[in-house]
């Protein structure tokens, strides 16, 4: 729709960055469009850069587009004819930084918006005093306060697709988003400095970032210095010791001393206050902030800093090996030396926090300067799990073979090899008698019945905890693929009390079995209770690995979590903490790999209707996958979520050839669970029949014995009969166990067999009880999980939406005139259109122009 031109009204110019800025402002732009429906402005309130401008451009051209008069309010001065002024609601004023504005300017904004004859859209920092006028407004609720907040991480990664056009790395994503806490103003700046000093690349199709390879450059930087222009020397004390140290807690007397300086900076939006436990801590947002203010300190600034810094928490006793850790960075530069004792403590907790450029020069340090005996060797397997963790194999396993084979060290370096090196052989040599770790190398080898039988006998001889680890988290495992989920429970040890971030005890790489077993544990017994049990008991496992505190311990509570909200409807968030877990980037685990946690990431994106950015992070997880030694029971791992992302992007038969392919394999190899978890796959995409004759070729009956199992092979029968009556009863065994998302699928399958069976009635039922389900999730029940006895659709067939957005997008519509004319959102039309160009073969509007669509396959 062409926005009406009046002789004394300026249409809004299209700002250059408005596009890209507003990419993941959907939410924003909808809210904005009920305000505006229900008569009333809007003031967009947020912290410099976040994007409210471009917000406010969108917005203005939103109205536009609706036909409403669209003035800025630099031009209110000019005339304005009676005739619109009397257009009631029709003429829409935008003023971008009200608080900034002129008397005249928002005076007279205020007097049109007061007598109804215009609606205003402005913007204003957070904090800032506001003029009468709005205040009015908004006392007078003829406007709307609106908070808009930084980019979470799947609007950086949207904004920074949009910007660059392709898909971003999901490391990528992750070190802009970590550097700009989602602020659009500094992540154009970013982009902008990585582009130019040719940091930024793409490569297969896919951009990549390694991060800042030093200070940040002079366009980050600058822009930096500008928004902290104004700031005090109290706050700009309190800044310069947040840059140098990261985190720092309220209560220390430095800190303290400058409380009022901290609160002023809170409100500002500089400075985030973060609780845990008892402890207040202190942290610089975003920490871009943190990298240009320690980059542009004087020199002795930042010395007198770091020394006021150590003391200070030198004289609370400094018992954390974290607090070690902070003492050892921020007196580095400053010649002092710490002692040997406190550098063993920072090594501990550097492993612990992952930072292993760190952890490798205190332990070289230690190896260097220890006497031979119980330190030196524990210093060498503590180097070894540092250049590990740089994944630096081969010098890791210089570093494993020195000490005497027996222990741990026996068990790190299997891993290492194993993991890192990709030499399972040597892995098993290595691991001699100890069958602990022989049966993790069977696990590796896919030769599960064998692993677990070694894993039992390993267990019953040390019960559980021998030299080399604790074994119970790779039996409960081995139970559990081979479809034992309720024995795995049972033999997983009860989790401790104490929390292993304050305790020192960290996790697999900082040398501590304790630490160690107890992450594995917990995320064991979460993702079994979960896939056993159902969803609603595995929070106590989650707050076990937040409690921990190391960034592998979180990588997993955020896995676990997602699996928790997808399963229960909430996918949104379920996306936003798979995205973090994804970007995990630690050295090789025996639990989870980097080409499985982005494939869960696609699998979540998938299912907000996301496809062009799922198959674009399938892909990414295909190239992981190639770049890791071999893991076969991840490996079909990654391939069940292939065969999910498969399904949303509409081909279902090929999704359930995925699946079939999938559990023959875990079968044959004795993964009952994960056989079992992808027949029920392909069953829901329209493969019932098989996925059972298979079940029946490997398993007994007998094999299943978990709640979810259970109702996932009873759902698996009831497709394959086609029997509505006990689909409805699967549908409210899943409503039991909190699979809402499953429970709505299921109805609406029993609805289609009440249908076909001649049942109206029950039918009729099952679809509202269908509807009410799907009310209680995010997204609706996935069209690719039509009931099997409907007429198979090929993967060349259009959806009804897409057959017009497809139609629309060949009559050369944009995507924002058709989401304008369908009621869609552009992100909804480009997936659609994406799915159509894929079904059709085409790859432009041009070849839709003159291919026939209206033909196309109907899915109702």
């Amino acid at each position: 729709m062409t926005v009406p031109v009046l002789p004394d009204i300026r249409t809004v110019p299209h700002a250059p960055d408005t596009a890209h800025s507003v990419v993941a402002r959907s939410a924003e732009l909808a809210e904005i469009g009920r305000c505006t429906a229900d008569r009333m402005g809007a003031l967009l309130v947020g912290t410099p850069g976040v994007g409210k401008s471009s917000l406010l451009e969108a917005a203005l051209e939103q109205a536009g587009r609706a036909g409403a008069r669209i003035v800025r309010g630099e031009h209110l001065g000019e005339r304005i004819p009676a005739a619109v002024r009397r257009s009631r609601g029709r003429l829409v004023i935008g003023i971008d930084d009200v608080h900034l504005a002129e008397r005249a300017v928002w005076g007279a904004a205020h007097r049109l918006a007061h007598q109804g004859e215009a609606l205003l859209i402005a913007t204003a920092e957070t904090g800032a005093a506001l003029p009468e006028g709005v205040r009015r407004l908004l006392a007078g609720r003829r406007m709307r306060r609106l908070g808009v907040a930084a980019l979470d991480r799947s609007g950086t990664a949207g904004l920074l697709a949009a910007r660059l056009g392709g898909p971003v790395g999901v490391d990528t994503t992750e070190r802009f988003w970590g550097l700009s806490g989602g602020n659009a103003l500094l992540l154009r700046e970013l982009t902008d400095h990585a582009r130019a000093e040719g940091t930024l690349r793409r490569t297969d199709g896919t951009w990549h970032w390694p991060g800042l390879s030093g200070p940040p450059g002079d366009g980050p930087a600058d822009l930096v210095d500008l928004l902290l222009s104004d700031l005090t020397p109290e706050e700009r004390e309190l800044a310069g010791m947040l840059a140098l140290a990261g985190t720092l807690e309220a209560g220390l007397d430095v800190v303290a001393r400058l409380g009022e300086a901290a609160e002023s900076l809170q409100r500002r939006g500089i400075l985030t206050a973060e609780t845990s436990g008892y402890r207040l801590s202190l942290r610089l947002d975003p920490p871009l902030y943190g990298a240009v203010l320690a980059a542009r300190l004087p020199e002795l600034t930042a010395r007198r800093l770091r020394l006021r810094i150590a003391e200070a928490i030198g004289a609370t006793g400094a018992r954390r090996p974290h607090d070690a850790v902070r003492i050892v960075r921020v007196t580095a530069g400053t010649g002092r030396q710490p002692d040997a004792e406190l550098r063993a403590a920072a090594a501990t907790g550097a492993l612990h926090a992952e930072d292993f450029a760190l952890a490798e020069s205190l332990c070289a340090s230690l190896s260097r300067s220890a006497v031979p005996g119980p330190a030196a060797h524990e210093a060498v397997v503590m180097l070894g799990a540092a250049l590990a963790g740089q994944r630096r194999y081969i010098e890791a396993e210089a570093c494993f073979a020195r000490p005497a084979q027996r222990g741990e060290v026996v068990r790190r370096r299997a891993l290492n090899l194993a993991l890192g090196l990709g030499r399972p052989a040597e892995a098993e040599a290595v691991a001699g008698a100890d069958r602990g770790v022989r049966a993790l190398v069977r696990l590796f080898k896919d030769r599960v019945p064998e692993a677990l039988r070694l894993a039992e006998r390993a267990a019953a001889e040390t019960g559980g905890a021998g030299d080399s680890g604790d074994t119970r988290p790779l039996l409960a495992l081995l139970r559990y693929v081979s479809g034992d989920g309720r024995g795995a429970l049972a033999v997983l040890p009860r989790p401790s009390s104490s929390r292993s971030g304050d305790s020192g005890s960290g996790n697999g790489n900082s040398g501590s079995r304790n630490g160690d077993s107890g992450v594995d544990a917990a995320f064991l017994g979460g993702w079994i209770t979960r896939a056993t049990s159902g969803p609603t008991a595995v929070g106590p496992a989650v707050d076990r690995l937040r409690a921990d505190g190391g960034p592998r311990a979180l990588a997993h509570a955020d896995l676990l979590e997602a699996q928790l909200l997808r399963e229960t409807g909430r996918q949104t968030r379920a996306a936003a903490l798979s995205r973090r877990a994804a970007a995990y980037h630690g050295p090789a685990d025996w639990l989870t790999t980097r080409a499985w946690r982005i494939a869960l990431l696609a699998g979540a994106v998938a299912e907000s209707d996301d496809a062009r950015e799922a198959a674009s992070l399938l892909r990414e997880a295909r190239a992981a996958e190639r770049a890791e030694p071999g893991h076969p029971l991840m490996a079909d791992a990654v391939a069940l979520e292939a065969a999910r992302v498969t399904a949303c992007l509409g081909d279902r038969a090929g999704a359930a050839r995925e699946a079939l392919e999938t559990a023959g394999r875990a079968l044959r190899a004795g993964r009952r669970s994960q056989g079992l978890t992808a027949l029920h796959m392909a069953a829901r995409a329209g493969a019932a029949g098989r996925a059972l004759a298979l079940w029946r070729t490997h398993a007994s009956p007998e094999t299943v014995c978990a709640p979810v199992d259970v109702v996932r092979l009873r759902h698996i029968r009831a497709l394959a009969r086609r029997d509505g009556s006990a689909l409805d009863d699967v549908s409210h065994a899943y409503e039991e166990l909190g699979l809402l998302p499953l429970a709505a699928e299921a109805s609406a399958q029993a609805a289609g067999a009440h249908r076909s069976a001649d049942g109206p009635r029950a039918a009729r039922a099952a679809r509202g009880r269908g509807e009410a389900l799907a009310a209680r999730c995010e997204t609706g029940v996935p069209a690719w999980a039509a009931p099997p006895w409907d007429e198979p659709r090929t993967h060349h067939e259009l959806t009804a939406r897409e057959q017009e957005v497809a139609s629309l997008a060949g009559a050369r519509l944009s995507n924002q005139e058709i989401a304008d004319r369908l009621v869609l959102s552009v992100r909804t039309v480009e997936n659609h259109l994406y799915r159509a160009y894929a079904k059709l073969g085409v790859t432009s509007r041009a070849e839709l122009a003159v291919r026939p669509v209206a033909g196309a396959g109907r899915t109702g």
